[in-house]
């Protein structure tokens, strides 16, 4: 019985001693056997690296976030002005000295008179003199026509000159007129005519501007002159329509060049 006593004590020793031995150094039990908890993944940026503190986060958080530009607000609807219609190209100017249009003015009256008098028309053949001149406007000439003009008698070759300011609207090669001129005057009312010309002075043409006694033709005997019949037909004339430089109102030219 003793002995069975003194070996229960013995085993008794013997497990307190691997007890003992098994344990950690600083003796707490309960310590080597609490789980520890696993430590907290630091919080990253958006790069995936851990801030330092709370201001680098937000430094690096600023820093390195993209920057997205912040909404504007909506521009206001502005109308859009609608499109100018298109216009026609400008007409091409006329050549200088032609702008004046020719301007019908209704039947020829004393007035007419009156203003191409004033506008004091020289005789428009070199070296002819007022007393020179006949009037035969009234002359009749082939198929019942009235010749209503006046006949300017020189030598051949004698330069035409202007009978007054004004621009030259149309040369004109005619079956009756042979060679011939038209000058529109400056008020545009009234056409001076010039036929049975030799030729046009150098430098003549349609749209060119002239001077009262500039030479702009010669006399000849083209047309139905007669061959050897040298002289000038001049006449004046009224437009009937803008631009038409043929078949005006019929101005007899002998009082106004004769002074009568």
């Amino acid at each position: 019985m003793a002995w069975l006593i003194a070996a229960g004590l013995g085993a008794l020793v013997s497990a307190i001693l691997l007890l003992n031995l098994a344990s950690p150094r600083d003796g707490s039990l309960l310590k080597s056997h609490a789980r520890k908890a696993p430590a907290a993944a630091p919080a990253t940026d958006a790069r995936g690296a851990a801030p330092t503190n709370d201001r680098d986060a937000a430094t690096n958080e600023t820093a390195t976030a993209p920057t997205l530009p912040e909404p504007s607000p909506a521009a206001p609807s502005t109308p859009v002005p609608p499109l100018a219609p298109s216009l026609p190209a400008a007409a091409a100017p006329p050549p200088s000295g032609f702008a004046m249009a020719m301007i019908p003015s209704g039947p020829v009256n004393d007035t007419d008179i009156v203003a191409l008098k004033a506008r004091d028309l020289l005789i428009p053949v070199a070296g002819v003199k007022a007393n020179q001149l006949r009037d035969c406007y009234y002359d009749g000439r082939s198929e019942g026509r009235t010749h209503e003009a006046l006949d300017i008698m020189a030598a051949g070759g004698t330069p035409v000159l202007a009978a007054t300011d004004g621009t030259i609207v149309k040369l004109f090669q005619s079956d009756k007129g042979g060679i011939t001129l038209y000058q529109l005057d400056p008020s545009g009312l009234y056409l001076y005519y010039y036929a049975h010309l030799q030729r046009y002075a150098d430098g003549v043409g349609e749209g060119k501007p002239v001077r009262r006694g500039e030479v702009i033709a010669y006399v000849g005997d083209t047309g139905n002159a007669g061959a050897g019949n040298y002289h000038l037909h001049f006449a004046i004339s009224k437009p009937v329509a803008p631009r038409k430089w043929s078949g005006g109102l019929p101005i007899n030219p002998y009082p106004i060049l004769a002074g009568k």
